[in-house]
């Protein structure tokens, strides 16, 4: 019934055929067939009004009758870049595309970038997309207590620090509901001080993309870092958690990851970590990615 109740909205793709921009338009119409083998795209949903600009989501919708669990992505590129698009090819698309296929939607959504505002911005910023999502899915067409959330990098890390929090609605961002899983693709889990002194290898965009966030260097702003860590908010109240990334990460330390991994685990809230051996940040170069997406499927299915 939702599908049909979406379909009725099909007229609207006239307004493409004929020329008109997506992004000329407050919302665009509903689409059909179109990107990661989706069953309909629902394209450039307002769901903030920020004074630096609108934020925006696309909603990608599987072939499905009934509601169909969610899982919500925010994108990486340091905190100060990206963008919220999916393209076919890449890890992430090919994962979401992997996802639709096994019946889940995929929303992917903006966030407020570090030169407009300082965590935790981003933070709110992709709450509130969920809440957003939540409070429209009989319309939609998708489950709000069946969600997970999905981010790659500086997304890793705004997933992480969102599952942290779901027990405690007084932190930025926290208290979310019907979260099942969180999926951080080689996303940082700890900014404080010691970490950085720890890893002097670290590259220097890492360093500045951190300080850019914080709104100063981590050994600076102790307490500021440790707010920003969501290593330092984890209580036991978290949703299961799935973490790939390369033991070669050279943004991103490894051993951080590890200790992340560990702490969960004291707190006995169920963690799979998935080191690939020799891979840098990222997945683009992976010699097997759909093991990586298989995985990350999988970790869904169960949990989800």
């Amino acid at each position: 019934m939702v599908r049909r109740m979406l379909a009725a909205g099909l007229a609207l793709v006239a307004l493409v055929a004929t020329g008109c921009s997506p992004e000329s338009e407050a919302e665009s119409p509903v689409q059909v067939g179109r990107d990661l083998g989706a069953s309909q795209v629902l394209r450039q949903r307002v769901f903030a009004e920020r004074e630096t600009g609108d934020l925006r989501l696309d909603l990608f919708l599987p072939d499905h009758d009934r509601p169909a669990p969610l899982v919500v992505y925010a994108h990486g590129g340091g905190w100060n870049a990206g963008e919220r698009t999916l393209r076919p090819g890449t890890p992430e698309g090919s994962a979401a595309r992997a996802l639709l296929t096994a019946g889940y939607a995929v929303a992917t959504v903006d966030y407020r970038l570090s030169g407009a505002a300082r965590h935790p911005a981003q933070l709110r910023d992709v709450a509130e997309a969920v809440r957003w999502l939540q409070g429209k899915a009989t319309d939609l067409g998708v489950d709000p207590d069946r969600l997970a959330l999905w981010g790659a990098s500086a997304g890793g890390h705004l997933v992480s620090q969102l599952g942290a929090v779901t027990g405690d609605p007084a932190q930025p961002g926290g208290g979310l509901t019907g979260v099942r899983a969180v999926l951080n693709w080689f996303g940082p889990t700890d900014m404080r001080a010691e970490v950085q002194r720890a890893h002097p290898r670290m590259r220097p965009y890492a360093r500045a993309a951190v300080t850019e966030l914080l709104g100063c260097a981590p050994v600076e702003c102790p307490q500021r870092a440790a707010a920003a860590s969501p290593v330092t908010h984890l209580s036991g109240d978290e949703p299961p958690f799935l973490i790939q990334q390369g033991t070669a990460d050279s943004l991103v330390p490894v051993g951080e990851t590890f200790d992340f991994a560990a702490e969960l685990r004291r707190r006995n809230v169920p963690v799979e970590l998935h080191p690939y051996e020799g891979l840098d940040h990222g997945f683009a170069k992976a010699e097997n990615p759909e093991t990586i997406t298989k995985t990350l499927v999988a970790y869904v299915k169960t949990h989800v």
